[in-house]
């Protein structure tokens, strides 16, 4: 588009005022966070309805209260500063619960924040049902010695719906929660982006589904795995994520196929960055890999080696173009690991191919347990042990 020369300037300001014609030419230029929360028919904020966020009044009533209008009009529920007191929140089909992303690493409570009040609830939020739902802007908080397995976020389909259940959490931080940060039975179309998972006793995020863009998200401190599968799981781009210091595996997938995971940091999971087992189809190319293996007798199951990466029976995979090496603590001391960059078995149809581990382990560049089937290749790998 050419620029507006200065003729066309003025008799546009002749016509509107030269106010207005301001605000008309760049009200569209004005930053994306607002000063104020939005406002209109389908908007519900949530101190309107009784919520107090101070951190002392059970604000769970007041709340659903906003959410249920809000789903009447597939509407926006708005949450201010503030710490909510809440548990077990059922949330309608297409609707955004949005507030200001003001959150950061560490376990502060800032910006609009629902707290768990309930230590025997199912979780804090329940979004089974309900399609196309938002999240945005959000922390929530657990409560990490609950005696239950409390889920920050809950999707629990008996069986995979009829349609996409379509839901994005984004721009969210889920902490603390006993259980998995948020647990997603038979999902089916999901995204999940710019988001933390942090702390929490289960996964970071446990999943049983298919459909999935899983980007730009942290995985950090969980109990079991950054990001686990369960039963299945199938077609997920997992892009640019950063997967750390879980006490399982970084990342976990233990059925299915067509997985793209590429771009991720993975550092200082107790078990491998990547494991896989029962994979089809699927392909781990241009990640990083640090430190990881550093203690696979956390790592549920049994069979976890100290290693970046561990491929069993899976067939027609491809890890090319990755880097790792090894490394200790943060503090000074931490056993140095891994004991290998790559673990293989019962692999067929599979390429591992072109990757380097420079001071990437202890032992071995490869630990082949054998027993592969036809066509499995392994080749142009590159690698030297660190110094203990």
């Amino acid at each position: 588009m050419s620029s507006m020369s200065k003729r066309d300037f003025l008799a546009a300001a002749a016509g509107f005022g030269a106010a207005g014609f301001g605000m008309a030419a760049f009200a569209g230029s004005a930053p994306g966070r607002d000063a104020e929360p939005p406002r209109g028919d389908s908007v519900f904020n949530v101190r309107d309805f009784g919520a107090k966020g101070d951190g002392k009044t059970s604000d769970s009533k007041a709340v659903q209260a906003a959410l249920d209008a809000a789903g009447k009009v597939s509407g926006t529920v708005w949450f201010p500063s503030g710490i909510y007191l809440c548990h077990a929140l059922k949330v309608p089909e297409h609707v955004t619960l949005k507030a200001d992303s003001t959150w950061h690493f560490r376990k502060a409570l800032k910006g609009a924040v629902l707290k768990l009040d309930d230590p025997d609830a199912s979780c804090m939020l329940d979004i089974t049902g309900a399609y196309g739902v938002h999240m945005n802007g959000l922390l929530l908080e657990g409560i990490p010695s609950a005696a239950n397995k409390v889920h920050g976020i809950f999707l629990n389909n008996r069986k995979f719906s009829p349609k996409e259940n379509s839901f994005y959490i984004e721009n969210t931080k889920v902490q603390n929660f006993s259980g998995h940060g948020a647990y997603l039975k038979r999902a089916w179309h999901f995204f999940i982006r710019h988001s933390q998972f942090y702390q929490n006793g289960g996964c970071g995020v446990m999943l049983h589904g298919w459909d999935g863009f899983v980007l730009d998200n942290q995985f950090s401190y969980n109990g079991i795995h950054g990001f686990g599968c369960e039963e299945v799981g199938a077609a997920i781009m997992f892009t640019g994520n950063r997967v750390e210091w879980n006490k399982g595996h970084g990342l976990s997938l233990c059925e299915w196929s067509t997985w793209n995971v590429t771009g991720t940091s993975f550092d200082r999971n107790h078990g491998a960055g990547i494991y896989a087992t029962r994979l089809n189809s699927s392909t781990f190319t241009g990640n990083t890999f640090n430190r990881n293996g550093r203690d696979p007798s956390t790592v549920p199951g049994g069979d976890a080696e100290s290693c970046h990466i561990q491929l069993v029976k899976c067939r027609g995979i491809t890890a090319t173009a990755n880097v790792g090496i090894a490394g200790r603590d943060d503090a000074p001391g931490g056993e140095l690991t891994p004991k290998y960059a790559i673990v293989t078995k019962k692999l067929s149809c599979s390429v591992v191919k072109d990757n380097a581990f420079v001071m990437g382990y202890t032992d071995q560049l490869l630990h082949d347990l054998g027993e592969h089937g036809p066509d499995f290749i392994f080749k142009d790998n590159v690698g030297s042990a660190a110094k203990k």
